[in-house]
């Protein structure tokens, strides 16, 4: 069996493009890198089959490489991808979502977690008018943004103020949350969980 944990690590800082992937978050038996999946299973390299419980970090809700899902990405990719304005497609798969709801709504698709995440932050300090920010302590990841980066333990980088600007508690304890308040008083913008 190849060390593609090393190989990774010469190439790309952490071992993954993706903080979620890393080696850190995995216990030491589970596969350094997986080449393809299928349903509800990946496999290495090497050929061992693994029942995949992450599920492209829970985004795979039908499983990999489910039929449907390809030859509609395979039609969409040629049609262009990333036009300059915004695409037919955007409008249908738009009004879709948002006849789902009662009354009027928006949608406003995006790249991943991070990227949605931070909208939210910001939509959230354009309303209150504060700047601060309430995390759940222990969790790994909100953000590759500063303002959830900064209160991690990989900080370097990160200006001190933008550190300054998140406060965490802890999960399900109502009273650390209630400390964050009263320890930032008219400060919070929003709490994350």
């Amino acid at each position: 069996m190849s060390n593609f944990s090393d190989r990774l690590h010469n190439v790309i800082p952490g071992g993954a493009h993706t903080y979620s992937r890393g080696d850190d978050q995995y216990p030491k038996t589970a596969p350094q890198i997986l080449s393809k999946g299928k349903g509800c299973r990946v496999w290495d390299p090497d050929g061992r089959s693994w029942l995949d419980y992450g599920m492209g970090l829970r985004s795979v809700t039908l499983g990999y490489a489910d039929e449907r899902v390809n030859e509609a990405a395979v039609r969409a990719i040629y049609q262009g991808n990333n036009l300059s304005r915004a695409s037919y497609t955007e409008l249908e798969a738009a009004e879709a979502f948002t006849g789902l709801f009662d009354g009027k709504c928006m949608v406003k698709f995006a790249k991943n977690g991070s990227t949605v995440t931070t909208a939210a932050v910001k939509l959230a300090r354009a309303f209150t008018g504060r700047d601060k920010i309430a995390v759940c302590a222990g969790q790994p990841f909100y953000s590759y943004d500063d303002w959830f980066i900064g209160q991690t333990c990989i900080s370097r980088g990160i200006p001190v103020n933008e550190r300054k600007i998140t406060t965490t508690f802890n999960f399900n304890d109502i009273d650390s949350v209630k400390k964050c308040f009263s320890e930032n008083p008219n400060s919070i913008a929003a709490v994350i969980l």
